[in-house]
């Protein structure tokens, strides 16, 4: 889990530095950033308190790392040695801080905002910086609608600039990698899992993952069935009715998308209730392996097992890495007004 953990924080970092460097790309970007000022102030937000403090703080420590590799390196080239200013702001993990904190940055100066990681914030700081013609690069987000809207309404002639784009896959491209990607772990495993049990976190990030999930799944004809869908609330402070529910199910594998808080927690209730299973595959959440806790978490001897899996201990792996080793994975809704 630290390994992947080492490799989620590169590729999160990869996607700052882009968005942070997003400028020099001036064909490609409204011409607000085409006046080549001395300083471009990048503004970004991320949860780096609340209970997604972990990938926040995670998500702004690689961005300041990016923004000093690019200015140590001589500024943006392309503007002249232009010097990137990076102004941060603190979602607290709530929606209507995003929006407040983004709009803040706007008035501060910012000429590009990137960040927010939780899909609710995204969605709602997309149409603010539309509104104020800020060009918003989106580093994470499963959900595709903050993005893909805005292309529609510029398609349709409704505006006439699109000023926000992403550079994270969407979950129709996660949900149709988890259903691959699962049915090629079962098949080098040489295991046929039957009956597969999704628990999701009940907000936009998890809804869409799921919905796209189970999309894949019935247009795939996979081996497997999904017996069970069971939602719970974002802050859950307690799963153990989801999970005697799960439980009852007779899973062969759980699949949850879930945040890290509530990673630990389940994990920690699915032990608990010695829930009999071959594994835990996430089809695409970061619940799994951010802050490193959830692991420790889950101790395969702690899960009962059938004397048919008695020499195959329950398995955690997580298929976040579903953006990484696919190619042309990372999609673009783009609309240019005609």
């Amino acid at each position: 889990m630290g390994s992947m953990r080492g490799s989620m924080r590169v590729n999160r970092r990869t996607f700052l530095r882009a968005a942070a460097g997003a400028s020099a790309s001036l064909g490609a970007l409204p011409a607000v950033l085409r006046a080549q000022p001395r300083t471009i102030k990048v503004g970004m937000v991320e949860p780096v308190s609340g209970p997604m403090a972990d990938v926040g703080q995670d998500s702004r420590l690689g961005a300041q790392l990016a923004v000093e590799a690019i200015n140590a390196a001589g500024g943006i080239k392309s503007m002249g040695g232009a010097r990137i200013e990076l102004l941060t702001a603190d979602s607290q993990t709530k929606v209507e801080v995003a929006r407040a904190e983004a709009e803040r940055l706007i008035n501060a100066g910012a000429q590009l905002l990137t960040g927010a990681f939780h899909s609710a914030h995204v969605a709602t700081i997309a149409p603010l910086a539309q509104q104020r013609r800020i060009p918003y690069i989106i580093d994470i987000t499963a959900a595709d609608q903050p993005t893909a809207n805005i292309a529609r309404s510029v398609r349709e002639g409704q505006q006439k600039v699109q000023y926000v784009y992403r550079i994270f896959p969407g979950s129709a491209t996660f949900g149709k990698n988890a259903v691959r990607f699962m049915t090629e772990i079962f098949r080098e495993a040489g295991v046929s899992p039957k009956r597969i049990v999704v628990l999701y976190s009940n907000d936009l990030f998890g809804k869409t993952q799921t919905e796209s999930f189970l999309a894949a799944h019935k247009a795939a004809s996979a081996a497997f069935d999904v017996v069970e869908v069971i939602p719970y609330p974002e802050n859950a402070a307690d799963l153990s009715t989801e999970v005697t529910r799960a439980k009852a199910a007779k899973p062969d594998v759980i699949a949850p998308v879930t945040r890290p808080a509530t990673a630990v927690l389940l994990l920690e209730e699915l032990a608990k209730q010695r829930v009999d299973m071959m594994g835990i595959i996430s089809p695409g959440a970061p619940g799994l392996y951010e802050g490193g806790r959830a692991g420790a978490a889950y101790s395969p001897r702690s899960v009962g097992s059938r004397t048919s899996r008695s020499q195959s201990p329950a398995r955690l792996i997580t298929m976040e890495v579903i953006m990484s080793t696919t190619p042309g994975a990372v999609e673009i809704h783009h609309a240019e007004s005609r």
